[in-house]
Order: structure tokens, then C-alpha cells, then sequence
């Protein structure tokens, strides 16, 4: 009889570490509440930029793409965009994903850049062409273009 009890509270305890491991998954990872926060909204991104930086090894780019966008001051979020740029290693498709999601010129044009470099022996001329039409400086686009044109032959 108290091994049935027991049995049934440690088959209760599962369900509900289940549940409550579900509940926090379907929040995502590194989620803060706005609602019933005592927290400010810059103590919010902390704890976020905070919990990232602690995950990064164990977390995909479009989740961590997904913190940043979480963030609610936008540069935050661009801090985190860098996180998973330059912490999380993304292949080349992912690499282009965070250069495109950078809401600032420069930081966007640093990304394309860093995507340049650090993929200029598998990248494609077209596909670095694209990466140089899409920078957001004129000076930034040119030099890429030159860049495509004399590095990668």
C-alpha cells in the first residue's frame, strides 16, 4: 500500500515536471514576463541578454534569433543579433538570416561583412554580389562588390 502511494506521487511529480517543462518550452527559451514583472523593461532585456549569453552553446540561431526579437529596446535586440553572429558559429543561410534581421545600418552592414568573411572560400560570386548590393552604405556596397570580384577569383 505505500509503495502504491508512492508510486502514484512520484507518477504525479513526473506529470507535472512534464507539464511545467512544456509550459516553459512553449514560452521559449530565455522568456521573461512583461506581465506580473516587478522587473523595468531595460532590467528585462538584462535578464534575456543574461540568459543568452549563458545558453549560447546550447541554443539553435533561430532561437536565439527569437530572444532578440523578444528584446523590448531595439538595441538590445541588436546586441543579441551579434550574440548569435558571432558566439553561435551559423552556417552560411543562417549568417545571411541574422545579417537581414539587423534593424541599424551599420550593425547590419557589419554582419554582411562578417558573413563575407568568414565564408569567402564556399560562398558563391552571386551570391556574394547579393551580399554586396544589400549593403545599406554606398562606400560599404562598393567595396564589396570590389571585394567579390578580386577575393573570391
Amino acid at each position: 500500500m505505500v509503495k502504491t502511494r508512492m508510486h502514484k506521487w512520484i507518477g504525479l511529480a513526473f506529470l507535472l515536471s512534464f507539464f511545467f517543462l512544456g509550459a516553459a518550452h512553449a514560452q521559449g527559451v530565455c522568456y521573461v514576463s512583461t506581465k506580473n514583472s516587478r522587473l523595468a523593461r531595460d532590467q528585462r532585456d538584462d535578464q534575456r541578454l543574461r540568459c543568452l549569453k549563458q545558453k549560447k552553446a546550447q541554443i539553435s540561431v533561430a532561437q536565439c534569433l527569437n530572444i532578440a526579437a523578444s528584446m523590448e529596446y531595439s538595441t538590445n535586440a541588436e546586441e543579441a543579433r551579434l550574440v548569435c553572429l558571432y558566439d553561435l558559429r551559423p552556417t552560411l543561410k543562417e549568417c545571411f538570416t541574422i545579417s537581414k534581421s539587423m534593424e541599424y545600418p551599420d550593425t547590419g552592414d557589419e554582419a554582411r561583412w562578417e558573413c563575407l568573411r568568414r565564408f569567402n572560400k564556399t560562398i558563391t560570386t552571386a551570391q556574394c554580389q547579393r551580399i554586396a548590393r544589400s549593403m545599406s552604405y554606398p562606400p560599404n556596397a562598393q567595396r564589396a562588390n570590389q571585394y567579390c570580384a578580386q577575393e573570391l577569383q
